[in-house]
């Protein structure tokens, strides 16, 4: 007789939604102290800081009523309010549909490229994207492809355009028609657009308080905190785990897919090829704190593509909820190139003068502290062997028994939506 009926790999969003929504009994290990996984909230002094950030976006039924009924009274909803910055000027987000404000030159070239690109789409005689930046130029056209869609992927990728997949694009990108981009460019005001026009979030705890409120349901005994497995067999069933070998009928694992097959003692060495050609970018970022109250203009996060900055994304969590930080000052995260090679006080200073030059602080002083962090598992890098080799050895464990889900351990990009539903299909 196993041990579980179903073991649960990770204790995060993943993880725990898969355990709440089990029928079976079931037995959660996980390596931190805490649950969460990357839905963490750090306290630095009052200020409050998740994993940079972490925005709920719901449309399905199923997620609604599960949080509503998890969270009560205890969330916000906040309209998005989002800005490029570019050119030295601040435009609205997204790129394509908000192009008034740039100078004349970027204007033009931008909307003579966007024209071209419609004819050609509309015409049949447009090519077939084979990657990424050949995408943003058929559907964009050549300018928003130069001026912010090119330069900002490679930022956050890590590699150029040319090396990602247009497959993650049709969800997470927004895509305006002729008409949008020609009204954006004459500054009448575009209908917000895209996935997240609007999110909810905790009011108070940040986004911690999700997974708190989820492991608050389950009984504890079921969870095996500071347990790493170390050792996985397939074929027999069993999972070493704090000292023990525990067996399973069933098993769904969250932890980064590679990690998960170097794990598994019986993986035959073709899923262990495939596993190597599997890439993801770092996440680097740095908590920062502000002697400011309403930074960035008030915006929630703000894009800069341009090179000469060493990050791609700066955010501000106190805008979105003020409990996030002591009254009249504010939460930052900011997010860099992962392929930066800057040293830390450098970034700083390089972020002390963005502030300034975008007139959320006067002085330098003002920002208060800046803590960075790592962690190796950001964004999975959509090249074209990335699709078949995870494709395979997502076939192989689920001939197995094993069902490996979420961002990092189905190899996707996903929003936090999509990890609940998909743990929803796999507790059942």
């Amino acid at each position: 007789m196993a041990d579980a009926g179903l073991v649960i790999i990770g204790a995060g969003l993943s993880g725990l939604t898969t355990a709440l929504f089990s029928r079976d009994d079931f037995l959660l290990l996980e390596k931190s102290s805490r649950p969460g996984g990357l839905l963490k909230t750090e306290d630095i002094e009052g200020f409050l800081f998740d994993f940079t950030g972490h925005w709920l976006h719901l449309r399905d039924p199923r997620t609604k009523d599960f949080i509503a009924d998890l969270m009560g009274d205890g969330m916000v909803t906040v309209n998005r309010k989002a800005a490029i910055w570019s050119n030295g000027v601040m435009t609205l987000f997204p790129f394509q549909a908000n192009l008034f404000g740039l100078p004349p030159a970027v204007i033009r070239e931008c909307l003579q490229e966007a024209v071209a690109s419609a004819v050609s789409r509309a015409a049949g005689t447009a090519a077939v994207p084979g990657n990424f930046e050949e995408y943003a130029n058929i559907h964009f056209g050549r300018g928003i492809a130069r001026h912010f869609i090119v330069p900002y992927n490679t930022k956050l990728w890590g590699v150029p355009p040319s090396e990602v997949t247009a497959e993650w694009t049709q969800r997470f990108v927004p895509m305006p028609d002729i008409a949008q981009i020609i009204d954006g460019a004459l500054g009448f005001s575009a209908q917000a657009m895209g996935y997240n026009v609007s999110f909810i979030y905790p009011a108070t705890g940040g986004i911690e308080s999700i997974p708190r409120a989820m492991a608050a349901r389950l009984d504890h005994s079921r969870i095996m905190f500071n347990t790493a497995p170390t050792a996985l067999n397939a074929e027999e069933r069993w999972v070493e785990a704090g000292g023990r070998r525990i067996s399973w009928d069933r098993l769904v694992s969250t932890t980064a897919l590679p990690d998960l097959v170097k794990m598994t003692v019986d993986a035959p060495d073709v899923i262990r090829k495939a596993a190597a050609e599997l890439r993801c970018s770092p996440l680097r970022f740095v908590n920062v704190a502000l002697d400011v109250p309403t930074p960035l203009d008030g915006n929630h996060w703000i894009y800069l593509p341009e090179t000469k900055y060493p990050f791609y994304r700066v955010g501000c969590f106190s805008n979105a909820v003020k409990s996030l930080a002591p009254a009249g000052k504010s939460s930052l995260y900011v997010e860099l190139a992962p392929d930066t090679t800057m040293p830390e006080a450098e970034i700083t200073a390089a972020l002390q003068d963005f502030l300034i030059e975008i007139g959320s602080i006067t002085e330098k002083s003002q920002l208060l502290f800046a803590r960075y962090r790592n962690h190796p598992w950001g964004y999975v890098i959509f090249d074209e062997r990335c699709v078949p080799a995870r494709d395979l050895i997502l076939g192989w464990y689920r001939s197995k028994g094993i069902k490996s889900i979420g961002r990092y351990g189905a190899c996707t990009y996903n929003s936090m939506e999509d990890a609940m539903l998909e743990a929803m299909a796999a507790a059942g």
